[in-house]
C-alpha cells in the first residue's frame, strides 16, 4: 500500500494488505525483517527517524515501530490514546433528541475510540525527515490531524520517539 525510505536512503518501509510492515536493509546485505500484525491492514508509512516508523491505516490510529541496527523490527506503541470521558450530566432533552437521531440515548454511540473515525491514508512529517516536530495524517473521515511528538511523549508513559 505505501513505501517510505529513511532519511538516509538506507532502509525501505513498505506495508502490505496482508498487515504486514516490512523493513529492508541496503546497508546490511538488503535483509528484510517483517511483522505480521493481528490487527486491521495498514495504508501508509513513514521513516520519522532513522530507527523509527509510523504506519497506519485501517485501525484508524498510527502506530510505532522501531528497527534497530539488528535489523529488528519491532511494534512500539499505539500513538491515539484516547483519555475515558468522564460521565457528565446530560439534559432530558439531550437524550430524548439522541434517543431519535440516534436510536440510544448515548451520544457517543457509534464513535471509535480514536481521534479518526475512519481509515487513516496518509502520514506527512511535519517539518524535515529525520528531524521533524511530528507527522499529519488524513483519514477517510476527512479529519487532518498533527500529531506533535514532544506531547505524544507527554501523554504515553515511557514513550520515546527516537
Amino acid at each position: 500500500h505505501s513505501v517510505s525510505f529513511s532519511p538516509s536512503g538506507n532502509k525501505l518501509v513498505w506495508v502490505g494488505h496482508d498487515s504486514s510492515i516490512s523493513v529492508a536493509n541496503a546497508g546490511n546485505d538488503q535483509v528484510v525483517a517483517t511483522i505480521k500484525q493481528t490487527n486491521l491492514p495498514m495504508l501508509t508509512c513513514i521513516f520519522i527517524t532513522e530507527n523509527s516508523i509510523i504506519a497506519a491505516g485501517h485501525d484508524c490510529s498510527p502506530y510505532l515501530f522501531g528497527h534497530d541496527d539488528s535489523d529488528r523490527l519491532t511494534a512500539l506503541q499505539k500513538l491515539d490514546v484516547v483519555k475515558a470521558k468522564s460521565s457528565g450530566t446530560s439534559s432530558a432533552m439531550d437524550k430524548f433528541r439522541n434517543l431519535d437521531k440516534k436510536a440510544t440515548t448515548d451520544s457517543d454511540a457509534g464513535r471509535q475510540a480514536s481521534t479518526h473515525q475512519n481509515s487513516i491514508i496518509d502520514a506527512r512529517m511535519i517539518g524535515a525527515k529525520g528531524a521533524g516536530k511530528g507527522i499529519s495524517t488524513a483519514g477517510v473521515d476527512g479529519l487532518v490531524v498533527n500529531w506533535n511528538f514532544k506531547s505524544l511523549e507527554t501523554a504515553i508513559a515511557g514513550l520515546k520517539i527516537a
